[in-house]
């Protein structure tokens, strides 16, 4: 009986040893000093409704998801027409789906908008190969489907990041890199080289968009005869891009003069018949036209090229679809894990060789940046009023100085 007692002492002591330090333990855990989500100002949608869902907000700051990601500080950030369209649902469907089966991607409202940026390297992932430095002044895009790089931090990966060209600053540096990578994939994509393009005929409608911009230099500089479309506001600005044949609008909706109701009295119809035909024609913003009709004003075997981002028809999928749809990218995910392979959701071809290449063409002078205006972040209603206006002229540019 007194042994019994003694092993039974020995084990209340030893549990209320146990049970003292864990509580002691637990109640420093609980009283220890909370530390605040680090935050940033970023300009993202609120919601996909209202008409006014575009702020500046704070965002928790990016973290890194692989050992080789880069951290940037952002100096200048573009907004594009996409990320109007993004604001209002454009692919919410699909990024929904992508996060279901990766704990790394986080589409959730609030979701930042800004399709390029340029900026300093503020950290590097030990096992980057990029050969970048804290430091060094870079520029970065993008795609669609991703979080956007309007705010004070990025995190990127390695493959999509590339050193900005050296002539120019951040505001120009960060209009290229979206609209520059969506030109330089259409042109490669057509054949369109600067040991091709000499001789081709080239119409660009609407060459005051950053991406019109863009073709309209290359294929100028690359030995083409170009014809645009433009606002009369433009025509000098795409005058000096190099267009040798501009067709103006003057009106304030001069876009919808590109195919009008009745199109035998269509104000660019009249102008192209008089014309010869082209090789290729560059559709650079969403307008209502025919492809068929166009078709007279190509030459043989030319080329009708859209650069504008499709409309997705996942975004009106019902509840069927998305479960399709979820298979679908439950398979694509799968097989990018076994191919060690990034799976591609559609857009331009992104990567630090597209902005390596659009450097260069910055750097010995082919290609220069348009900036038309340029805003702070608690401007983002007007720079959006800007951006979807008629009379807008290459990138529209958020500062973050």
């Amino acid at each position: 009986m007194v042994g019994f007692s003694r092993n039974n002492a020995f084990f209340i002591l030893v549990g209320l040893g146990f049970g003292t330090t864990g509580g002691v333990l637990l109640g420093f855990w609980l009283a220890r000093p909370h530390l605040a989500t680090p935050i940033m100002k970023s300009i993202a949608c609120t919601s996909f409704r209202d008409p006014d869902n575009v702020v500046v907000c704070n965002t928790s700051v990016p973290q890194f998801e692989a050992s080789s990601d880069i951290l940037v500080r952002v100096r200048a950030a573009a907004l594009n027409r996409i990320d109007r369209r993004i604001a209002f649902g454009y692919g919410r469907t699909l990024r929904r789906l992508i996060r279901n089966y990766d704990v790394n991607y986080n589409p959730e409202l609030p979701l930042v908008l800004g399709r390029s940026c340029a900026g300093i390297v503020e950290a590097v992932g030990k096992g980057s190969k990029s050969g970048l430095e804290i430091g060094d002044e870079v520029w970065l895009a993008a795609q669609w489907y991703e979080s956007g790089a309007a705010s004070e931090l990025v995190v990127v990966p390695e493959t999509r990041i590339s050193r900005k060209p050296f002539l120019i600053g951040f505001e120009g540096a960060a209009s290229l890199p979206y609209s520059g990578c969506i030109a330089l994939s259409l042109m490669d994509s057509h054949g369109l080289t600067e040991h091709t393009c000499k001789g081709k005929r080239i119409l660009v409608q609407d060459a005051c968009s950053p991406v019109g911009c863009v073709i309209t230099q290359l294929a100028h500089k690359w030995g083409a005869n170009v014809a645009v479309t433009c606002h009369t506001r433009s025509a000098p600005v795409i005058h000096e891009l190099g267009a040798s044949d501009i067709i103006v609008f003057a009106n304030e909706h001069f876009r919808s003069n590109f195919i009008d109701v009745n199109v035998e009295k269509s104000n660019l119809i009249n102008e192209l018949a008089s014309r010869d035909k082209f090789d290729f024609i560059f559709l650079t913003t969403r307008i209502a036209y025919d492809y068929k009709f166009l078709e007279k004003f190509l030459a043989k075997r030319g080329v009708i090229v859209d650069a504008v981002e499709p409309e997705l028809a996942s975004d009106e999928y019902g509840p069927l679809m998305r479960l399709l749809l979820g298979v679908l990218v439950k398979l694509k995910k799968t097989a990018s894990v076994i191919f060690r392979t990034h799976p591609d959701w559609g857009g331009p071809h992104v990567c630090h060789l597209v902005l390596d290449r659009l450097a260069g063409f910055v750097n010995d002078e082919t290609l220069k940046t348009v900036v038309d205006r340029v805003y702070t972040p608690n401007e983002v209603e007007q720079a959006l009023d800007h951006i979807c206006s008629e009379k807008s002229i290459g990138s529209t540019i958020i500062t973050f100085r």
